[in-house]
């Protein structure tokens, strides 16, 4: 009997020591396992470099250098090529003779010269840029000129344009010509590798890699909420396009922030896809409107005052407009628009300015502790602002793409080639004509004739007069003039090639 309790005790001690071993083994694994640790990223292909080269490489030849002439009234006339009054200072000495009152309206016109790029996306022609990258300058009449990859040059249309969104198509008369993907910008990640190719400066084709630095940027341009990346962008890199490394189209490069380094902007090429269709058409876009105006942020006395913590909180209604007619309130927080959440008032403006007029929309909204769900029917936003403008006495914003139609001239010296001369004064030493008026819209301005600049030879034919210079033009048939062109005192001379408008 002894000999049995001594082994049921043997036993039970030993069960007993294997029970708080285990219980301490359990504890050792329960406090290891709650063991905080840094956050890590379990990273794959370290041994390989992007694909920066290939990209490059590949899409390149879908990227073009546009020039955009515009024609600015009343500034003084700078030269594109040669540099303004220094252009006159080297024919006729400082402080020699101004430039005449051009005739064509009574106003004196300057040829402004801008550049920028985009992106072919058709094999016809059919090329993405910013929309103030073939703006007019002046507000008046402008012309596009397109420069591919193979060094041809082309005339551009402009198809579609939206200002908000500062994207424009533009198209030129090409066939079979490289083009981009267009990819998908929402379902970018911060960090992600983004190769920008432009025209910086006119250093055209200029590659520069980076990442994104972040998503859902508002600058205050527009509606739309940019993609920020440390690829540099310089002036002339807009209308760029901003790819992926698989080569694909995810923004169109749109502007810097002067102030920091290679703190550059794009437009998702999501956003653009919305609009794609209304830009190909030729009608103007459309974006819907919601009428509300949204407090900056869902700060901490708004999360206490309201018992919510994520949303919009809707701060003005406009009476009549969208929200207004289905009943969105003041106070209300959108928390959702079509089911995704909204945090922000740029998120809000991106989801409803990507949608067209017209379009119905399901909102989420939180009101005095409930949820509800709102349908609302969207109005358009440019036609809103239209007639803002009208009740504030101003027009509303025409189309920079329609040229004016003016009345023609009779078939001239000016109509044929842009510029008019009249005989030399008798007392002047040289013989030929004296350069009168230049139209800044012609070859000739664009070439370098300037009023005050005197004509003595057509081809290698002296011409002595304005008889034998109307001669000259006549037999050379409507084809280039070469004209030797001397300053009134005869120090400097130039040859000028004036090509036929």
């Amino acid at each position: 009997m002894n000999r049995q309790m001594k082994q049921v005790l043997g036993l039970s001690a030993f069960a007993a020591g294997c029970m708080a071993l285990g219980m301490g083994l359990s504890h050792g694994w329960k406090a290891a396992a709650q063991e905080e640790r840094p956050v890590v990223v379990d990273a794959k292909g370290l041994d390989r470099l992007p694909p920066i080269a290939e990209v490059a490489e590949k899409l390149n030849p879908t990227v073009v250098a546009i020039t955009n002439t515009s024609f600015v009234k009343n500034r003084q006339f700078q030269h594109p090529q040669v540099g303004g009054q220094d252009f006159f200072d080297f024919f006729f000495g400082p402080g020699g003779p101004q430039q005449r009152r051009a005739p064509r309206g009574g106003e004196d016109e300057q040829r402004a010269v801008s550049g920028g790029s985009g992106v072919v996306i058709s094999p016809g022609g059919e090329i993405l840029t910013n929309y103030h990258v073939i703006a007019s300058m002046g507000g008046g009449e402008n012309t596009l000129e397109v420069k591919t990859s193979d060094l041809k040059t082309y005339k551009a249309t402009v198809l579609g344009k939206d200002k908000e969104l500062d994207i424009a198509l533009i198209k030129i008369d090409g066939a079979h010509l490289p083009y981009a993907k267009l990819g998908e910008s929402d379902s970018l990640r911060i960090g992600e590798w983004v190769v920008a190719i432009g025209n910086p400066f006119g250093l055209e084709h200029t590659v520069t890699q980076g990442i994104i630095s972040a998503k859902g940027r508002k600058l205050d341009t527009g509606v739309s909420s940019f993609l920020q990346t440390d690829a540099a962008i310089n002036r002339g890199n807009s209308g760029g396009p901003l790819l992926n490394l698989r080569g694909e189209v995810v923004g169109i490069n749109t502007a810097i922030n002067p102030a920091g380094q290679n703190i550059g902007f794009a437009v998702p090429i999501s956003q653009v896809n919305r609009i794609l269709k209304d830009l190909r058409s030729g009608k103007p876009v459309s974006r819907g409107y919601l009428g509300v105006g949204p407090a900056p942020e869902l700060d901490q006395a708004y999360q206490d005052a309201l018992g919510i913590k994520e949303g919009v909180v809707v701060s003005t209604v406009e009476k009549g407009q969208a929200a207004d007619k289905a009943g969105v309130q003041r106070l209300d927080v959108i928390t959702a628009v079509e089911g995704q959440a909204v945090r922000s008032a740029d998120e809000l403006v991106t989801a409803v300015s990507s949608r067209r007029a017209g379009e119905t929309l399901k909102l989420t909204i939180w009101r005095d502790g409930k949820t509800l769900t709102l349908t609302v029917t969207l109005g358009d936003r440019k036609a809103i602002e239209d007639q803002r403008r009208r009740e504030a006495g101003e027009e509303p914003e025409g189309d920079p793409g329609q040229k004016p139609q003016g009345d023609l001239k009779s078939l001239n010296l000016e109509k044929a080639y842009g510029f008019s001369v009249e005989p030399l004064d008798l007392k002047n030493r040289l013989k030929g004509v004296v350069v009168t008026s230049v139209d800044p819209r012609s070859p000739a301005a664009e070439r370098g004739l300037a009023i005050g600049m005197i004509i003595t030879e057509v081809g290698r034919q002296p011409v002595n007069n304005l008889a034998e210079f109307n001669a000259q033009v006549k037999k050379a048939g409507g084809r280039t003039l070469l004209l030797y062109i001397q300053s009134p005192n005869g120090s400097q001379k130039v040859t000028l090639a004036i090509p036929p408008r």
